[in-house]
């Protein structure tokens, strides 16, 4: 069970936020000499989970455990900043208390504030990083000052951490996840921010081949030099090796993502039935979301009895599955890199999807098919290619598995974060600033 530690720093009788000590074993660092060089990581994410959001910053939490893992001391600072909507949406977690728990190996630490200002320029990055200060106060006075903070993500997180750079000297690295930029999302000052939280880390990461160059076409010098370190695969999908014997029963095409539109699922389920009005194929959808539309769409189609909205499965239960199906279909309009792609491969399973901005750079014509995005007829024929090429046993699962680890696994993705922090710990950031 979690423990956790809260103060209230208004009231002189709060119980004491006890300091942690580092007690992992340490292991040999790359880039660092070799040595039994452990570091101390502070990891501030854009978004985390919370009362309303429990799986939220799961990409985040995962990179923090396999640090800690690898013999590091790290922590997250989570500040979460609710608005007046929030307030009548609905009860909300006490406010201005710093708490701190630990997740694994890793402590979380907390601190929920409540801003009643309207709409204007710059509120919302001014209250997050007012409560980010706050909170890092205490997490430094409790833990120590890291060696370096990683932002996940320029809005607010990069903003954040830059803002901490600025005043402790502790190097900041950024790393980019989201989908906005490729949608053109950005205003003005929110692009002012960017191209702040970019300039001032001492090292700059996306996730995939695709948002780099979003990145360097949009804020050119700002984002020089820019790394791909792509997001890691849980130990749970390394540990659990598919199976190798052939599974009885239907060819199952198998959909993991939360029911949206920008994830295309109504798009998917026309490709299928294009592709297959009879036979024994079926369609299977993993996810959170109404059902209800899905299942309709199904019925007109004539597939109803072929297509099935699972909900929300267990993790183990995903990962049986994926390893069972016959492909994994991700159809996004947009995907920044497309974790469920990494999970399917893992477990030995071929993959249609989409170049959306991050499947792209994760597919070969020997694990999958790409499809351009919103295109039903050139889905419905990559449904029906991969079905004959699995027929034919044109993939090899465990080719496709031992590829997967190499360069998603624990192991691969540490290894190429080590070498970044001590390269951001060594040097300057190469945009003019020191």
């Amino acid at each position: 069970m979690a423990r956790c530690w809260t103060r209230n720093w208004k009231r002189k009788s709060a119980r004491p936020i006890r300091p942690r000590r580092n007690d992992r074993p340490l292991t040999p660092m790359a880039g660092r000499g070799g040595g039994e060089t452990p570091l101390h990581v502070l990891i501030v994410p854009s978004w985390y989970s919370h009362l309303r959001s429990p799986g939220g910053g799961s990409f985040f939490r995962d990179q923090a455990q396999a640090l800690a893992r690898a013999g590091h001391k790290v922590g997250i600072l989570a500040p979460k900043v609710w608005g007046v909507r929030d307030y009548r949406a609905g009860p909300l977690p006490d406010m201005n208390l710093i708490a701190a728990e630990d997740e694994g190996f890793v402590r979380v630490w907390r601190l929920n504030t409540l801003h009643r200002l309207p709409r204007m320029p710059y509120r919302d990055s001014r209250a997050f990083c007012a409560a980010g200060r706050r909170l890092y106060d205490a997490y430094a006075a409790a833990e120590g000052q890291p060696d370096v903070l990683h932002g996940h993500a320029a809005l607010y997180g990069g903003v954040l951490a830059a803002d901490l750079s600025r005043r402790t000297g502790v190097p900041a690295v950024l790393t980019e996840h989201s989908t906005d930029y490729a949608q053109g999302k950005h205003r003005w000052w929110q692009k002012r921010l960017i191209r702040r939280a970019l300039r001032d880390a001492r090292a700059r990461l996306a996730v995939s081949p695709q948002l780099h160059d979003i990145l360097i076409d949009q804020y050119a010098g700002a984002a020089r030099p820019l790394e791909v370190v792509p997001n890691i695969l849980t130990p749970a999908f390394e540990a659990n090796p598919p199976p190798t014997d052939e599974m009885p029963g239907p060819f199952i095409f198998l959909c993991v993502a939360r029911i949206s539109a920008e994830k295309n699922q109504d798009g998917l389920i026309r490709a299928f039935a294009q592709a297959f009005p009879e036979g024994d194929e079926e369609l299977h959808f993993i996810g959170s979301g109404e059902a209800a539309e899905l299942e309709r769409l199904a019925r007109e189609m004539g597939v109803a009895g072929r297509v099935k909205v699972l909900g929300v499965c267990p993790p183990e239960d995903v990962r049986g599955r994926m390893a069972s199906a016959g492909a994994v279909v991700l159809a996004s309009y947009v995907e920044t890199f497309g974790v469920v792609v990494i999970e399917a491969l893992s477990q030995g399973t071929p993959v249609v999807a989409t170049i959306s901005g991050g499947p792209e750079g994760i597919l070969t014509p020997e694990s999958g098919i790409l499809i351009p995005p919103g295109d039903d007829a050139a889905l419905m024929r990559a449904l029906a290619e991969i079905r004959a090429r699995a027929a034919a046993g044109e993939f090899d699962g465990q080719e496709l598995r031992r590829g997967c680890l190499a360069r998603y696994g624990e192991k691969a993705v540490v290894g190429e974060l080590e070498n970044i922090y001590a390269a951001a710990l060594g040097g300057s950031n190469e945009t003019g600033t020191t």
